[in-house]
């Protein structure tokens, strides 16, 4: 079974329904919310009647576009974005859960992101922050909003060296370096780093929000994916519109992520619609092109005939190893070469003794 079927089969199990959208949006809806986009780099053309359209770069932003009431789908779309400075036709999958999200459906979504990992390696990680954290005590401590985002990307380059020099110019007080030094150091399995987290932020705005995360890890182990669950508060997203929890996976077998999402409340509500949202993405495109340069061969097995062969007895013999689950090839034997494309390869009657025919 192909991974899109797995991942399909898996939504629908959590009772998530289809989504299919067109290839293209009018293009106002990506010049609106331009910083939610990882390029603003986008293909556009002029429609009929003379408005401006573009090939969609985002899926979130089409699914959110078209809500009128409360939904959780599921998608396998492409979008078109420039990679290696050429546009992409890129394959993603993914969920989308509109609507009240409380704290089952938040670890619901935070669970199918890490059986999704699953169908890909069942050695994967996924790394845990919340946004919203960042944000409490930044304003609590009433740190300057000119050095805001560089503590942002301090947290996001683990860079405890520039929080050390804030100190130092007396920028940040010494207990709030402190602080975001051992937020910058943090990376535990999510059941011990709650605990860490909630000692830190006693008697603080951000205590809420680390007694939320210690119940969040309640409810993923009830779904037995804790001990995947790593909490990592050097993973942030754009604080414009991501408001609360936000993750992303990783297999030991592809060197990159291979997943993301997170809440997104702030872009519902900038977008009109009265609803809380959570979702996350697999970038099926680094899937399938890690998979393609670890495969070294282009089939299990190449069946090698003859005019004078069966076609009736061929074809009984492909099934039978395709029913098996081997990737079989039935080959002219004129036509044969490169055997080492192959794991194995076979004349037709060698095959069919194999095969017990």
């Amino acid at each position: 079974m192909s991974l899109e079927s797995r991942l399909n089969r898996l939504f629908a199990g959590f009772g998530y329904q289809k989504f299919r959208m067109s290839k293209f949006e009018e293009y106002d809806l990506y010049a609106e919310n331009k910083d939610f986009l990882t390029s603003q780099q986008l293909i556009t053309f002029t429609d009929l009647d003379g408005s401006l359209l573009a090939l969609k770069p985002d899926i979130t932003l089409s699914i959110i576009k078209s809500t009128s009431a409360p939904r959780r789908v599921y998608y396998n779309e492409m979008v078109y974005r420039p990679r290696d400075h050429h546009y992409r036709e890129i394959p993603q999958a993914g969920i989308e859960c509109i609507g009240t999200v409380d704290l089952y459906r938040e670890a619901e979504v935070i669970a199918l992101a890490c059986k999704a990992l699953a169908c890909i390696d069942e050695d994967y990680v996924l790394r845990v922050s919340d946004v919203s954290l960042i944000s409490a005590f930044l304003e609590e401590r009433q740190i300057s909003s000119v050095y805001r985002n560089f503590i942002i990307d301090a947290l996001a380059g683990k860079n405890a060296d520039y929080i050390r020099s804030l100190v130092e110019k007396k920028l940040v007080s010494e207990d709030a370096g402190a602080f975001l030094i051992d937020l910058i150091d943090l990376y535990l399995p999510l059941s011990e780093g709650v605990k860490k987290i909630q000692k830190m932020t006693e008697t603080t705005a951000c205590q809420p929000i680390a007694d939320h995360l210690k119940e969040l890890a309640a409810v993923l182990a009830g779904f037995d994916v804790l001990d995947h669950v790593f909490l990592d508060f050097s993973l942030v997203n754009s604080m414009e519109y991501y408001n609360g929890v936000i993750f992303q996976g990783a297999v030991r077998s592809i060197p990159t992520s291979v997943l993301s999402g997170g809440r997104y409340d702030r872009l519902l509500k900038k977008m009109g619609k009265p609803y809380d949202a959570i979702g996350f993405a697999v970038y099926m495109d680094v899937v399938e092109n890690s998979r393609s340069m670890r495969r070294t061969h282009d089939g299990d097995l190449a069946v090698t005939y003859t005019a004078k062969d069966s076609p009736k007895q061929l074809a009984r013999i492909i099934r039978r190893y395709s029913d098996a689950g081997i990737r079989v090839q039935a080959v002219r034997a004129e036509e044969f070469s490169e055997p080492e494309r192959w794991k194995e390869v076979m004349t037709m009657r060698e095959a069919k003794k194999e095969a017990g025919l």
